[in-house]
């Protein structure tokens, strides 16, 4: 599945998978699709507890989104599975449960449980209660907004092309006080119009690059997704899953699925629909999901290198207060690699350096093997030096597609210097392992969204 998956990548959609027509099979709707399980640390159905009753309070009245909801089990508890049959029993709603495939010794990922529920409303017949004509993929500890659900809808109502639309997802410290208080409504992007999203797939490309240092801005989230349910259940049963699951860490999911959707059709950004997502609660927490994010993000340059889906060179993005983001590539022969804000990599290089000084501090702080982590950062150390000496040789372009850089938060989990140094960690650890293709460089704060039409736009 793997390498058929990725160099789906580089080929135009196969004719009759577009989808002209598709809505008229499904009956108006949404169905909601959550994964779900029991983690050692205790369960999470009163967070899903939380976010079912977020999809009934935004469905709205008249009939005209009627929502199902398919939840997959992905690891409940035998307790914790009979009290998810009861909350959706209790909604009144059309639901079903279908069990993630376990297999002894295997990650239970995002993307197996999505495409565990994917595949099962492939094989449902166009008139079962659970097929409707939109998809929305939601998480266990995540939860709508009142309104989130009109808007995106009525966003491909309007637009024939567009396959996806994804709301604007504010990260919570906790999802049940955040809804008493109403967190983030009311937000200055309550009026913000919808906005068609660059997209990952361009001219030359893959753009690797302005995916993981812009995510959200450049590709959308699958969190809060909303599709058009009919042609991607056509594209499962015809070609591969949505989801790849093949990243070591299970983590990134969005990346490719959200390519596989640019082959579909557009994606639109809808500002004024909020999603709330309960973040990390500690930094360790915070450390060691961004390690696993930081290790498949170069995992996965070496995988797409491979796959011939990425240009070659050494490309960086660089900050230039003034001008903005200059884009430059340049011709390290065999190696296939990406910097994103050198700057900011220097700075982090310096942290790596202190802290892997002392190989029990470095195994506590990432949980993982601290040669490894010493050893993939001194490789950063001679990658930077590199390019520092190549730079001024390098083709170089302005980036006016993405958005100026903004002051990091040093004092946010997701933002701060444990989310940075974590990211980095996983970086060094992956790009030693996916020698000689690498990736360096966290998301980067952004004061704004990007403003350039998308037919100007070309891959970096």
């Amino acid at each position: 599945m793997c390498d058929d998956y990725l160099a789906l990548l580089r080929q135009p959609p196969p004719p009759g998978l577009d989808h002209g027509g598709a809505d008229a099979e499904s009956p108006p709707g949404v169905t909601v699709l959550i994964p779900t399980y029991t983690p050692s640390g205790g369960g999470r159905v009163a967070t899903l507890g939380l976010c079912l009753s977020s999809v009934l309070a935004a469905e709205p009245a008249g009939g005209r989104l009627p929502v199902a909801l398919l939840v997959v089990d992905n690891g409940l508890s035998t307790a914790d599975a009979r009290e998810v049959r009861r909350l959706l029993r209790a909604t009144g709603r059309a639901y079903h449960i279908v069990a993630a495939p376990r297999v002894s010794g295997k990650l239970y990922t995002a993307a197996m449980a999505r495409n565990t529920g994917l595949a099962y409303l492939a094989a449902l017949p166009a008139t079962s209660q659970l097929r409707r004509r939109w998809l929305l993929f939601l998480d266990d500890d995540t939860a709508l907004a009142p309104s989130a659900l009109v808007a995106l809808a009525g966003t491909l109502e309007v637009r024939n092309r567009a396959i996806a639309a994804c709301p604007r997802v504010v990260p919570v410290a906790d999802l049940a006080a955040s809804l008493r208080h109403g967190t983030g409504r009311g937000a200055p992007h309550a009026a913000a119009p919808p906005r068609r999203l660059p997209g990952a797939l361009g001219g030359r490309g893959y753009d690797l690059l302005s995916v993981t240092s812009h995510g959200s801005l450049v590709t959308g989230r699958t969190v809060g997704l909303l599709v058009r349910q009919d042609p991607v259940l056509r594209w499962i049963r015809e070609r591969q899953p949505l989801f790849y699951e093949g990243t070591p860490h299970g983590s990134s999911e969005d990346m490719l699925a959200m390519a596989v959707l640019c082959l579909l059709g557009e994606l639109w950004s809808v500002p004024a629909a909020e999603v709330l997502d309960e973040a990390r609660k500690t930094p360790g927490a915070t450390r060691a999901q961004q390690f696993a994010w930081g290790y498949d993000h170069a995992w996965l340059a070496g995988a797409l290198a491979r796959a011939g889906v990425l240009p070659a060179g050494v490309h960086a993005l660089s900050w230039r207060s003034g001008t903005g983001w200059e884009y430059r590539v340049a011709d390290w022969g065999p190696h296939i690699g990406f910097l994103i804000n050198p700057t900011e990599l220097r700075l982090g290089y310096g942290l790596l350096r202190a802290v892997t000084a002392d190989a029990a501090v470095a195994a506590g702080m990432f949980g993982a093997d601290p040669g490894k982590v010493r050893a993939g950062t001194r490789e950063l150390g001679r990658v930077l030096r590199r390019w520092r000496a190549s730079a001024p040789l390098a083709r170089s372009r302005p980036r006016p597609d993405l958005p100026p850089l903004a002051d990091r938060d040093w004092s946010g989990l997701r933002g701060g210097v444990d989310s940075l140094i974590g990211h980095l960690a996983g970086n060094v650890t992956g790009s030693l392992d996916g020698a000689p293709f690498f990736l360096y460089g966290a998301r980067q704060p952004a004061t704004m969204q990007p403003v350039m039409p998308v037919h100007d736009r070309k891959a970096g």
